[in-house]
């Protein structure tokens, strides 16, 4: 049998790598691309989430050496005289506290993790209190400033949502004054 080349390649030869480039470039890319998309809907709708980081929380509470840090923090509370740096302090503050509940439950360390969780949710309350008399005054926050408090909050949310899965029984009644206290801050950022 006699076979016809093209350019000095068989036309079979052709079809093949024709196939294989196709299927390549095409066809596999579109699957992971159709599975990419109907997957991460589904995550969408089942599980809403803040994009919010929670900043660096340093030393923990049951460090030696927190106490310096607590130290430090006090005064740096009470040097700002700004409300809106203030309100910065003590929202970076509220966040690095979140995030220091966060570690500790890892940890196993429950009653400091809720009484973290709880200091985080009462920093976040004085922000609303600074811009009352912020308001007062004459001057308010930026809406920048009020995005991210916002943002904060819901992030707050859920990392007491994760709590209350993760604690062991018998919690109920400091997680619920917790859970009131980032209720109380949301109706707080309504008015704001």
């Amino acid at each position: 049998m006699e076979q016809i080349w093209y350019n000095g390649v068989m036309p079979n030869m052709i079809n093949k790598v024709l196939i294989s480039f196709l299927t390549i470039f095409f066809l596999i890319p579109a699957f992971f691309y159709i599975i990419h998309f109907s997957y991460s809907e589904s995550i969408v709708l089942s599980d809403k989430k803040v994009i919010y980081e929670l900043p660096y929380v340093g030393i923990l509470p049951d460090n030696p050496l927190y106490f310096i840090k607590q130290i430090r923090d006090k005064i740096i509370e009470l040097i700002i005289r700004d409300y809106q740096k203030k309100a910065d302090f003590y929202l970076l503050s509220s966040d690095k506290q979140a995030g220091i509940a966060i570690q500790l439950n890892k940890k196993g360390k429950t009653k400091l993790a809720l009484q973290s969780l709880s200091q985080s949710e009462l920093l976040s309350l004085k922000i609303y209190s600074l811009y009352v008399n912020s308001k007062k005054q004459g001057v308010t926050f930026n809406e920048s400033f009020i995005y991210r408090l916002k943002l904060s909050n819901v992030k707050h949310r859920q990392v007491i949502e994760i709590f209350i899965k993760e604690l062991p029984q018998g919690n109920e009644n400091e997680i619920n004054k917790i859970v009131d206290l980032n209720e109380k801050m949301k109706k707080n950022l309504e008015k704001m």
